[in-house]
This record gives structure tokens, sequence and C-alpha cells, in this order.
């Protein structure tokens, strides 16, 4: 019997409007402001970006981005809307800060499932999008099995970590996509928190240290990641993202 040839490596392929989601395991982690510092320099790095808050009742994205007072469409002025729309047009209507900003604002409304999904495949393949999806939100495996990029935002005390691992067991990525962790603590990542990580058996893309800076920056309505060490974290981590892979065919 002859052996068949292992399959030829298809051409490098670079991610030019990459949809990530990211996932906050438990709450109060700053996947938030993860999320923000990520659309930031994915808007830098590829000329555009939005960024969507998934939690279309609430109005954490805007406060973490300090757009609160920004007019434009917010997630309630969509909630009649059926089926795909103009990308262009929509980006056009929404607050803007660093990036484009989709959120409710505090804004109560009833905004079905499928307007959520009706949006991101309006700009889905058009222009880079960053999801900020919550801790146990109903769409949230959804979301995170079609993205071309997942970021699970993870503590690292035990009850963080048994939430972590529940969401993986759940998480059903989409093939070919990039699923990883970012973790977040008080302390700087030693080598048994590593061994800690590891037991996770995905990816490890940073790790994230409480910073009195992101707070002041937050006070001030500043957008996160403008500068510091968040800023260098999200910096290295879309680099990477944005390094041409070669894909098995």
């Amino acid at each position: 019997m002859t052996a068949s040839p292992d399959p030829a490596p298809s051409p490098a392929r670079a991610l030019t409007t990459p949809l990530v989601v990211v996932l906050g395991a438990s709450g109060g982690l700053g996947a938030s402001t993860w999320a923000a510092a990520l659309a930031r320099r994915l808007s830098l790095h590829l000329g555009e970006c939005v960024l969507v808050d998934a939690d279309v009742g609430g109005g954490g994205l805007d406060m973490t981005c300090g757009t609160e007072h920004v007019p434009g469409l917010r997630w309630p002025d969509l909630a009649r809307l059926r089926g795909t729309t103009s990308c262009s047009r929509l980006i056009a209507a929404l607050p803007h800060g660093e990036v484009p900003v989709l959120s409710a604002a505090g804004r109560r409304g009833e905004v079905s499932e499928s307007v959520v999904l009706d949006v991101l495949a309006s700009m889905r393949g058009v222009v880079p999008v960053v999801v900020d999806v919550p801790a146990r939100a109903s769409l949230a495996g959804q979301l995170g099995g079609s993205a071309d990029v997942v970021h699970v935002v993870s503590g690292l005390r035990a009850r963080q970590l048994a939430d972590t691992e529940a969401l993986l067991s759940e998480l059903v990525a989409a093939p070919g996509s990039l699923l990883g962790v970012v973790t977040r603590s008080e302390v700087k990542a030693t080598r048994e928190l590593e061994e800690v990580i590891e037991h996770l058996g995905v990816p490890h893309l940073a790790h994230l240290t409480d910073d009195s800076r992101v707070r002041r920056d937050g006070e001030r309505g500043e957008w996160p990641g403008l500068r510091g060490a968040l800023r260098d974290s999200a910096d290295r981590v879309v680099l990477d993202l944005l390094e041409p892979r070669v894909e098995v065919a």
C-alpha cells in the first residue's frame, strides 16, 4: 500500500478583517478594557476597527471608553433592524472615540439576538471588529464559535480558573480560528502561575496585572491602553495575530 502524501501547506494568509471575540470567563476582570485596547491597536495597524458591546442592555463599553456623551447610534436605535445593512453607513452613524463604538450607553430597549448577529454579519469581512461579550452571555457560545479569534480573559484564583475551564469546555471554536487566554491578577506571572495556566490547554497570550494608571485614565474619560503595559501587551498580541499563517490544505 502506498502512503498518501502529507497535505501541502496553503500559501500564508494574513488576517485583514478579523472578527475578534473577547470573552470574560468571570466578571470584573477587565475584559472590556482589554477589548478596547485591542480594537485601538488593530485600528492603528489595519487602518480601521469597530468595537462592539454584546451587552445590548448595559452601558459598560461607553463608560469604559469615555464615549457615553458622544452622539451616535446605540443598540436601542437598531432594535428594528432586520437582515444585514450597509457597513459603511452603519459605522459612520456610530459614536467615534479612538475607534467607532456600538454600545447601549445604559439605554434600555428590546434588542433581539438576531439584531446583534445581523449587525455583526453586516461588518464581517468588511472591517476588523472586536466584540466584548459579557461573562455567561447567551450569545457567548455562538459568537465564540464563529469568530476568527477568541480571547478568554481569566483570573487566576481557584474559582476564576474553574470558570475559565467551564467556559473553555463549552466553547467550540470554528475550524482555523485562534483561541487563547489572557490572564489577569494582582501580581506578575511566576513559574508557578505559568504551570497553572498551561493546565488550561490553550495558548497563553498575555498576562495583565492590576495597574492604577488604567483606572486613573478611565476616571479621566480616556480610552484604555493609550500608554503603559496595557498598550504594550495589546500591541504584542495584535502584531502576532497579524502575522501571516500557513494553513494545511
